[in-house]
């Protein structure tokens, strides 16, 4: 008798004989294989009816329902909220990851278990994304959340003295409204990934005291799932996975190459400008108009010796700097920030420095004390107020040295498998002594053709071209703010797209900060490039502006944006950006016929949609 007649379990037209037959020659890698792509197809032809979970099954789901809120300005936020996200996706929790610029204020009040990661821009401001969230928050239309708990990841630039800020707001608001914190706010500096995984990690494991734990997965899905994963990936059995990606970032920088460097002010200019050019072959390393280059410095040997000086340190003192051992003159030129004094730096050497009670003095004086800040490097206050230290304790009261972020001036369709920037050298006299941007001059002055720079690639998700082609943008750039507009207009020349684009520039004179003038006469001859107006401010007795340039063309600008068009903004964040969104609003009122309120709701409007876009600094 066969099995197909003495077992009801197979199904007909399949006997032992077979399926031998059909697996015959197979190796076990394949009938894994084999075993998960037909119960997919099973699973496919014949779906399982919906099952009501269990009333308790139910209730736990319920109770671990998880939110994740980011805002962010460049996407660093939202990163971060990612990295939190895969933790609590490893622990079985099925969290909802959401951005504040598209969360209705009226779900707060439902929430149970929420974790929010915010960043802060400039000097205490909230990102656009998260600004009607934070105003709600932080009226008296905010709700009670009596059965709210929730921790905050705050992330900021501790050269900014309202560090974390904003964080510092949501996470004294919620508080306030009635919520428990799961664990203390966390204030991550310009790196934040390994301190972003070590925060989850510890608030997700209050969150597994609290709740139920989610239930095992069956070992029917846990074989299946990874087996349909690589049938829909197109896996073939004994062909072997490629290697994975190699991923660059601050830890393990990529080497680029200089290939070409070029000074673009003309003999005469109050500016120093160059245009460079780096060889990212074999890096794998990809990125997109509006896009960052992370550039790694090493501070000036002059700077390093000034501040060897003023330490009295020898040169050689030994130094421990996490897990590894280097000479003092190495950490100062490679690992340790000099060129710029934060708030922590002050406060770890006041410690450090009991004799000197003007130091806390300074740091209790908060209105005064940015300007105390203002201009002065670690040679400074080591020679202002001089004690005796350890080269192991100078390092522990030092800032690890940041990596610059530099807009990106190229596209990669156009010039492919190399990256552009366009940096302005940073140089003034202050305190008696003459100081350098720690980036901006090291590529200036240290950097030269064929040798390599340590570089990344830093996403900018909220600084991007239209999906549309056809989407018409008005860029405003002026200075070293022109460079992701370069990349803009290449990017569009190269893919086709129909949409007009508009360019106002600025600088102090035509004849000798007229940056890539050559380029963009080509590109309006080309007609890749509608409008250039341009900005001299003193190549006249009245200084003129961008703003000013907007305001001629009202009209044109005011019907651009009623069609559509995106709106970009790069370059200096506390006055230029500030204006040109003053002549914004002065020129929707005028156009629009509306009063001033309208204006700014109109501009809100833009901001929430993100048709206006500001990569300033």
């Amino acid at each position: 008798m066969s099995l197909l007649s003495a077992s009801p379990t197979l199904p007909i037209g399949l006997d032992d004989q077979a399926l031998q037959q059909l697996a015959a020659g197979l190796t076990s890698q394949q009938l894994v294989w084999l075993s998960g792509y037909l119960y997919g197809r099973a699973g496919a032809a014949a779906p399982v009816a919906a099952v009501a979970p269990a009333p308790a099954v139910a209730e736990a789901a319920a109770a671990s329902r998880l939110t994740i809120l980011f805002g962010s300005q460049t996407g660093n936020s939202k990163k971060a909220a990612g990295l939190v996200a895969e933790a609590a996706r490893r622990r079985g929790l099925q969290p909802q990851v959401r951005d504040m610029n598209d969360y209705p204020t009226k779900d707060l009040k439902t929430e149970q278990l929420l974790l929010v990661v915010v960043s802060t821009q400039g000097e205490g401001d909230p990102p656009i994304a998260a600004e009607e969230l934070h105003q709600f928050l932080l009226s008296n239309r905010a709700p009670k959340l009596p059965d709210l708990q929730y921790a905050v990841l705050a992330l900021g630039d501790k050269s900014y003295l309202q560090f974390c800020q904003t964080g510092f707001e949501f996470d004294q608001r919620l508080a306030e409204l009635g919520g428990r914190r799961l664990a203390e706010r966390l204030d991550c500096d310009v790196t934040f990934e390994d301190e972003t995984r070590q925060w989850a990690e510890q608030v997700l494991s209050h969150i597994a005291e609290l709740q139920p734990a989610p239930a095992p997965v069956t070992a029917g899905a846990a074989v299946a799932a990874p087996v349909v994963a690589a049938v829909g990936a197109g896996y073939a059995p004994e062909v072997a996975p490629l290697p994975a990606a190699v991923e660059y970032n601050a830890r393990n920088p990529f080497g680029a190459e200089l290939l070409e460097k070029i000074q673009l002010n003309g003999r005469g200019s109050t500016k120093e400008t160059y245009h460079l050019e780096f060889s990212l072959a074999d890096s794998g390393l990809t990125y997109e108009p509006g896009d960052a280059l992370m550039v790694q410095p090493r501070n000036r040997p002059a700077l390093v010796q000034e501040v060897l000086q003023a330490a009295r340190l020898s040169e050689a003192a030994p130094v421990r700097l996490e897990a590894e051992e280097l000479d003092l003159t190495t950490a100062l030129t490679e690992r340790l920030e000099l060129s710029v004094i934060t708030r922590d730096v002050l406060e770890r050497y006041a410690a450090v420095a009991p004799q000197h009670p003007r130091l806390r003095e300074i740091l209790a004086d908060t209105a005064g004390l940015g300007t105390y800040l203002y201009g002065r490097d670690v040679a400074d206050l080591l020679t202002e107020f001089p004690v005796e230290l350890s080269g192991q304790q100078l390092a522990a009261v030092l800032r690890p040295l940041p990596a610059r972020a530099y807009s990106i001036a190229s596209s990669l369709l156009a010039h492919p498998e190399e990256v552009h920037l366009t940096v302005g050298a940073v140089r003034y006299e202050t305190h008696g002594r003459a100081k350098h941007g720690a980036c901006s001059g090291y590529q200036a002055d240290h950097l030269h053709l064929g040798d390599t720079a340590r570089v990344w690639v830093d996403r900018n998700e909220y600084f991007k071209l239209p999906q549309d082609a056809a989407t018409d943008i008005i860029m405003v750039g002026p200075g070293t703010g022109v460079a992701p507009f370069r990349a803009f207009v290449e990017e569009r020349a190269e893919t086709g797209a129909t949409g007009r684009n508009w360019l106002l520039f600025g600088n102090p004179h035509f004849t000798t900060d007229f940056l890539y003038q050559t380029e963009w006469q080509q590109h309006l001859k080309r007609g890749t490039l509608d409008r250039l107006d341009v900005a001299f401010s003193r190549d006249q007795t009245q200084k003129l502006y961008v703003q000013h340039r907007l305001l001629e063309q009202s009209r044109r600008l005011y019907d651009q944006l009623e069609n559509g068009a995106y709106f970009y903004v790069c370059g200096d964040k506390s006055r230029m950006a500030h204006d040109v969104q003053q002549a914004l609003r002065q020129i929707i009122q005028q156009e629009s016929g509306h009063d001033a309120d309208y204006a700014a709701e109109y501009l809100r409007q833009l901001k929430k949609s993100r048709r206006f876009l500001e990569d300033v600094y």
